[in-house]
């Protein structure tokens, strides 16, 4: 009979960060063990606080199946002698193996007859299996970062103070790192720190609510939101919405409490970014609203315990963010003595990186290559975009932005309009650092989506340039970041400029620390080209479309996302899927050819290739206006034309034939149709089951 097993890893916190990913973790690893060794259960479920990662498996099997097993033995010719008789090879096979000779079978394999022998093989039982699982997923669990403590030698995120391991209503016999499996949980550590002892998941859940401990995370996120919500509800306000944070307060608590608290209205003279961030990042507070999202003097603050005495939770808040807020207004007054524009010249010392130089270093390379840039995408924004980019990193040496590193960018912002710099270049500076995350905010200004290409592409060459390549697992100086936050940038904003132009003039402005040559050109082409192919792909094109596209080039990474949309809707047509094949056939007989062959028509014999010399002359004549104008769905309806021509041209026509005139004026018609489809994308990349 299955039985429920439910399985509570309990610790010391665990940061918030960890939790999710963690019991993620643990519910992939449950899935694949129980499958590997034939297990049946009906569904896994994970739970998890600060404190504690549980596992819940829903009728889990009692015992493996019984299975069979073939044993193969000696050849037929070895163990029966030319009458048919077992001979001692049998016998010892047999004996060998626990049956009888009578049991003994022959089968044909590929390396004759042989003996073989099926054995039931009965399953274990789940009991005697769980201890060697339930250690496994422990281990098995991945966090960004593990300890050892004690004397042991096991690493986890955090030390392991208790396990509760129970199938059905048994304990399961498990010890790890010193501690033994019980039957009981606990409660919160402060306010209900008992064991519990519990009977199921309903009744762990429930008693550990009883407990102050909200297991299920699902449910916590609730509380949480409502706990923070009904805080601000009752002076009139609303919490500024915050997912990121909401999440992060969810899994710092087992029991959400929420408190409001008051800081001196003179604060809200700070920008708001400051005041939101100096709330957050260090306090992890909620800032609060009126009706018209104006910030109110008010926080709201996320509490794992209830006191008795509330006043004194919230007076401690206060006292705390009331240092931080003055900090804060100190920096402020303190850079606004200095205009941004002369802090640049404080960046020259400042070290970059020790082989790259000094961040003035790097903003004079980013302000040549936005203005290259700038000339190519958008000549009116030049000064603009120069502008930008010269004040773009200044606010890295301001006091606010080194005590709150995730201001930078904003302050520059505002440290720019104070200034009274133009509005745009302070929007650029801001938006110069966009994204900051996959699917993140882009630059939305055209000066600000130059700049911030500008200074990912010097990233991109900088770090390529002295070897500081990307491994499997570590990305130091985020240069996969960089390389999406380019292609998506370029694609938002229909940027058109070829991507190796870019690179090499990127390269030639770090030639005072980066030794550069075509070959380094194309190993940085080729990481962007990667980070393309992953990008087109997540906008829904088929991996084998946008193989097929980029096979035939990337330069133009607009051009290439066109293509590969276009190839994608007339591949859907009835005729396309012959019409590939047939270019299959055409790039087969071309594909080893090291030259252009040269083509003469007056050497056109066969009827069926006149015909396809006629066609390709019209699709190529019909399609080049839309080549030009970068309609390449319009020109592949037209290269559909092609389909019959080809289909008869290689059921009629002998290409290789002994006349070797004769031969290479057909590989050269072949050659130049070859071309014409090579022009949007190689068709011989697509799955001819996914063209049907």
């Amino acid at each position: 009979m299955a039985k429920d097993l439910l399985f509570e890893i309990g610790t010391e916190e665990l940061p918030a960060r960890f939790i999710d990913p963690a019991l993620r973790s643990l519910k992939e690893l449950a899935e694949k063990e129980l499958k590997n060794l034939s297990l049946s259960f009906e569904t896994v479920k994970t739970l998890g606080t600060p404190r504690r990662l549980t596992l819940y498996v829903a009728e889990l099997a009692e015992a493996q199946p019984d299975r069979t097993e073939e044993v193969l033995g000696p050849p037929k010719q070895v163990a029966f002698d030319a009458e048919g008789k077992p001979t001692k090879a049998a016998e010892g096979f047999a004996k060998k193996q626990g049956v009888s000779l009578e049991e003994l079978r022959v089968k044909e394999t590929p390396r004759g007859e042989y003996v073989f022998v099926e054995k039931r093989i009965p399953g274990r039982k789940t009991m005697d299996l769980l201890p060697e699982l339930l250690e496994r997923l422990v281990t098995g669990i991945s966090f960004p970062k593990s300890m050892r403590w004690g004397v042991h030698t096991l690493r986890f995120a955090r030390p392991i103070r208790w396990f509760m391991a129970l199938y059905g209503r048994n304990v399961v016999a498990f010890e790890l790192a010193g501690v033994r499996a019980e039957g009981v949980t606990y409660g919160h550590r402060f306010m209900a720190p008992d064991p519990i002892e519990v009977d199921g998941l309903v009744d762990y859940v429930r008693k550990l609510r009883e407990a102050f401990v909200i297991v299920e995370p699902e449910e916590r996120l609730a509380r949480t939101f409502k706990e923070i919500k009904d805080a601000a509800l009752a002076v009139g306000g609303e919490v500024l919405k915050d997912q990121e944070l909401l999440e992060e307060n969810a899994n710092l608590v087992e029991f959400p409490y929420a408190t409001l608290g008051r800081f001196d209205e003179k604060f809200l003279s700070l920008p708001r970014p400051v005041l939101i961030t100096a709330m957050r990042e260090h306090q992890r507070y909620f800032a609060v609203t009126d009706a018209r999202g104006e910030l109110l003097p008010l926080f709201v603050a996320v509490n794992n315990t209830k006191p008795d005495d509330p006043a004194a939770l919230i007076a401690g808040h206060e006292r705390v963010l009331r240092a931080r807020l003055e900090d804060a207004k100190f920096y402020f007054e303190r850079d606004l003595k200095v205009p941004l524009a002369e802090r640049v010249k404080e960046l020259a010392s400042v070290v970059y990186h020790a082989q790259l130089g000094t961040l003035y270093d790097k903003v004079k390379r980013l302000e040549a290559l936005s203005v290259w840039l700038a000339e190519r995408l958008a000549p009116d924004k030049v000064e603009i975009v120069r502008r930008a980019a010269f004040l773009s990193k200044a606010d890295l040496v301001t006091e606010l932005v080194q005590e709150f590193p995730s201001l930078q960018g904003i302050m520059g912002r505002e440290y720019a309009l104070l200034s009274g710099e133009p509005p745009e270049v302070a929007q650029a500076i801001y938006e110069h650092y966009l994204p900051l995350h996959a699917g993140g905010e882009l630059p939305q200004s055209v000066p600000g989506a130059i700049v911030a290409l500008a200074d990912k592409l010097d990233t991109l060459c900088a770090f390529f340039g002295i070897g500081e390549r990307p491994t499997g697992a570590a990305d130091p100086f985020g240069l996969r970041r960089a390389a999406y936050g380019l292609i998506e940038i370029v694609l938002a904003h229909g940027f058109r400029f070829s991507l190796t132009e870019a690179i090499r003039e990127a390269l030639r402005l770090l030639e005072d620390f980066v030794s550069w040559n075509e070959e380094l050109v194309s190993e940085i082409k080729k990481f962007i080209g990667r980070r393309l192919e992953g990008a087109l792909v997540n906008r829904g094109i088929d991996e084998d479309v946008v193989r097929a596209v980029m096979a035939v080039g990337y330069d133009d990474l607009v051009d290439t996302l066109r293509r590969a949309e276009a190839l994608a809707r007339v591949r859907k047509s009835a005729d396309f899927p012959a019409l590939a094949i047939g270019f299959k056939r055409v790039m087969n007989m071309v594909k080893k050819l090291d030259r252009e062959l040269p083509f003469k028509e007056e050497l056109l014999v066969e009827e069926e290739e006149k015909d396809l010399w006629r066609a390709y002359l019209e699709v190529k004549e019909k399609s080049r206006p839309y080549l030009e104008a970068g309609d390449y769905e319009a020109a592949l309806r037209e290269f559909l034309k092609l389909k019959t021509p080809i289909d008869r041209f290689f059921d009629k026509v002998f290409v290789m034939v002994e006349d070797t005139a004769l031969r290479e004026n057909r590989l050269a018609l072949l050659q130049r149709i070859a071309k014409l489809f090579l022009s949007v994308a190689d068709l011989s990349y697509l799955r001819e089951e996914a063209a049907e």
